[in-house]
Formats: structure tokens, C-alpha cells, sequence
């Protein structure tokens, strides 16, 4: 089964490269982009990651870029649907930026691994990127590891950036595409060579052993936060 698949621009941020790739890059500014996916298929509407709640957009992003981030209740209506109409929403992992709107979702199923859910109940004093409002009243459906939801749909746990985290793999018409469960851009994928660990982890050694992982896998990476995303859906 193919997929539809999506990218919604919901949030950016001003950052240092080095976020993004551990030990490479400091100094560099860049823009860091916050996708939600629209996965449509199997008579599902299905969102990976929510974005960023709160945000202000630089006027230079969208000059540079030629990208307009939206708020998630304006992106979805310009796909024809409302916060209602989503079925399921799986969250990469639980950062803010990734679950930011998940409680608009109150008729949606979400699928999170139960390490995540565990460590965003109490996480470590380091990681200030967890909030627990994030996951009140929500349908969780938790996973303890790789699910098939569906053909051509692939939740596969990929720990190291978070104890949690998961990436996603989706058949679309134009062949497999990947969500990585971590924090990226582009320069964490080069052509040649090893893939960079991601620059923010809770396991340097599983996140750089994880990064290797997703960039061996069949099919085009969508960095979680790299702006040509819409170019490799």
C-alpha cells in the first residue's frame, strides 16, 4: 500500500549547527525547521510529530527560504482537515517541538514507545525539553519496540537522541521515504562517509550507532529538521 505523504512547516527556530550534529558544525547558524508529516492511506489520516506550539517567525526565514511556517490548526486546513479529522499521531520521540500541539488531537490514537512515555513521566533534570502536559488525556497506544501499523507504514525504535525514540518508515508512489526519530538536517547524512551522531542525546554511542541504522535503511531520509524537506517527499 502507498501513502500520501505531506510535510507541514509548524515552527522554526534560530539555532547552532552543532545541535544538530555532535562534535561538527559549531558556530554555523542555521535555520531549524519543525515538520509535521500527513501520512493519508488506508483510509487513515496520520500525523508524525505536532511541532512547535509557540513560535515567532524571524521576516528574514521566509525571504531566505521562501517557506511560511503555520500554526498546526492553519496547515492542516490548507490540507481540508481539521484537528478531528486525524486518526492516529505518532510521536518521533517527545521533545517539545515534536508534541507541541498533541492535545489537539483529542479524538486521535497515539502511538509513542512506553520508554519515552516512562521517561517524560520523570525525566532527568538535564533534558528540559519534556513537558508532561504533553501527553494528558490522551487514547496512548504504547509500543515496546518495531510495529507494522499497517503495509507500507513501519514504526521502528531507534533510541539514542531519547530513550524513545522512533523513526518511521512509509511507502509512498515515489518509493520509501523515512522519518528519522531523532533530531537532523541534511549535514547529519552525508553522501560519503559515516552518518553524524545527533548533537543533543541521552546515549552518544546508541544515537551514533542508531544514525547509521536509519541512514543504511531502504529508502530517502526527511531530516527531521532540514528545510528541503519538501523537495525529498
Amino acid at each position: 500500500m502507498n501513502f500520501k505523504l505531506t510535510p507541514m512547516l509548524v515552527g522554526v527556530r534560530r539555532v547552532d549547527q552543532g545541535i544538530m550534529t555532535y562534535q561538527r558544525g559549531y558556530g554555523k547558524r542555521i535555520w531549524l525547521t519543525m515538520w509535521s508529516f500527513l501520512a493519508q492511506g488506508n483510509g487513515k489520516n496520520i500525523l508524525v510529530d505536532t511541532g512547535l506550539d509557540d513560535f515567532v517567525v524571524p521576516p528574514e526565514f521566509t525571504q531566505e527560504t521562501g517557506l511560511e511556517p503555520l500554526f498546526m490548526e492553519e496547515a492542516l486546513k490548507k490540507q481540508g482537515l481539521t484537528p478531528d479529522d486525524i486518526d492516529i499521531v505518532i510521536n518521533t520521540h517527545l521533545h517539545d517541538d515534536h508534541c507541541g500541539y498533541n492535545t489537539l488531537f483529542c479524538k486521535a490514537k497515539f502511538y509513542i514507545q512506553k520508554k519515552e512515555l516512562d521517561f517524560c513521566a520523570d525525566p532527568h533534570p538535564l533534558d528540559y525539553r519534556y513537558e508532561p502536559d504533553f501527553i494528558e488525556k490522551l487514547d496512548l497506544q504504547p509500543l515496546d519496540g518495531d510495529l507494522e501499523l499497517f503495509p507500507g507504514f513501519e514504526l521502528i525504535l531507534t533510541p539514542g537522541h531519547t530513550p524513545g525514540s522512533q523513526s518511521i518508515r512509509i511507502k509512498t508512489e515515489k518509493g520509501w521515504r523515512i522519518i528519522p526519530g531523532f533530531c537532523c538536517n541534511k549535514e547529519n547524512f552525508p553522501s560519503a562517509g559515516p552518518a553524524a551522531c545527533p548533537g543533543v542525546h541521552c546515549d552518544a554511542y546508541k544515537a551514533y550507532d542508531t544514525a547509521q541504522r536509519v541512514k543504511n535503511m531502504e529508502g530517502v531520509i526527511l531530516p527531521l529538521h532540514e528545510v528541503s524537506v519538501p523537495e525529498l517527499c
